[in-house]
């Protein structure tokens, strides 16, 4: 069996916003923008004549949207007036 295989059998499709923030890396509150945006694929699942539920995410969305910004280059301009010590400058 190809290593590929196993690891998408593996991982589970959908996590909790929790779940996904620990998978990737990013911050709840940047999945939930990504979310909003249409980067990244949610569902809320709740039962019937409720309004409470789960929000979950799904994590090939999230590998996609990642993958997408390989090879583009960053545009952080706070970065860029920053000296080698941290220190910023005017």
């Amino acid at each position: 069996m190809q290593k590929n295989a196993s690891y998408k059998l593996d991982t589970p499709k959908w996590a909790t916003l929790q779940q996904a923030t620990k998978y990737c890396g990013l911050s709840v509150r940047t999945i939930e923008k990504a979310s909003s945006d249409g980067l990244v694929e949610t569902s809320h699942v709740r039962l019937l004549n409720t309004t409470r539920g789960r929000r979950l995410v799904n994590l090939e969305s999230i590998d996609r949207w990642i993958e997408s910004g390989i090879g583009f280059k960053a545009d952080l301009p706070h970065l860029r007036s920053q000296t080698s010590t941290g220190e910023v400058q005017a």
